[in-house]
């Protein structure tokens, strides 16, 4: 029990025995304290609220609303609608789309000023629009029973992926069709998308230790004859 006075003198009354402490008052006020156990102490403890990821808008100077989420150091929680995909996720989905011969659907993965280089062709395809019709041609070139299978994919980077594919007919091997791939990525307009691809495919012809006598012959020429290199 706790007594308390009209000034700083108080009565304090323990489980034992009663302790008076003298006031010239005689004015008390009686405040009884329940006694608390293990549960409800714990309880009476302030709640710390878990921090929430903020989310914040950013608009570019066009005007244009860019949706942005921005996570504190120790969040717990977010809203799924406002994650961005991950690399690989758009990476596989592009090869998904290409498989299904839906070019449509890759549309959205792809930058407008993306850069893809398919080391078969003599040039990259520039922009959007010329790698979606590099990519129909192949669509319809080519039957569905023809897919590209993932060997393997990096996860980790959020801003390029590399991966190791070869193609299958109705799930056998196609002859000289392993490749790997690279892609680079950035996240435009709140969506992550291919801003730079570039395919290496296996040779149907495989030069072997050829090639590196090829590549002994040209530096030894460029060596001895230094301005052949403006040629390269």
């Amino acid at each position: 029990m706790f007594i308390v006075g009209s000034t700083s003198t108080a009565l304090f009354w323990n489980s034992v025995s009663p302790v008076f402490v003298s006031s010239s008052y005689a004015s008390l006020k009686i405040v009884r304290i329940p006694p608390l156990d293990s549960v409800n102490a714990l309880l009476a403890l302030p709640k710390l609220g878990r921090r929430r990821r903020r989310k914040w808008r950013a608009v570019d100077g066009s005007g244009e609303n860019q949706s942005v989420t921005v996570a504190s150091p120790d969040s717990t929680s977010y809203d799924d609608d406002n994650v961005v995909e991950s690399a690989s996720a758009v990476v596989r989905n592009f090869y998904g789309g290409i498989n299904a011969h839906d070019v449509d659907s890759v549309e959205y993965l792809i930058a407008e000023n993306c850069v893809y280089e398919d080391l078969v062709f003599p040039r990259p395809f520039v922009g959007r629009k010329e790698i979606l019709e590099f990519f129909k041609k192949f669509t319809n070139s080519t039957s569905t029973d023809l897919q590209f299978v993932i060997d393997d994919l990096s996860t980790k980077d959020s801003s390029s992926v590399g991966v190791i594919w070869h193609l299958e007919w109705k799930g056998k091997p196609f002859p000289f069709s392993k490749g790997c791939s690279f892609y680079r990525l950035e996240v435009i307009n709140g969506k992550r998308q291919i801003t730079y691809g570039r395919d290496s495919v296996e040779p149907a012809i495989k030069p072997g230790d050829a090639t590196l006598a090829a590549i002994r012959s040209v530096t030894w020429l460029l060596q001895q004859f230094p301005q052949l290199a403006n040629w390269l």
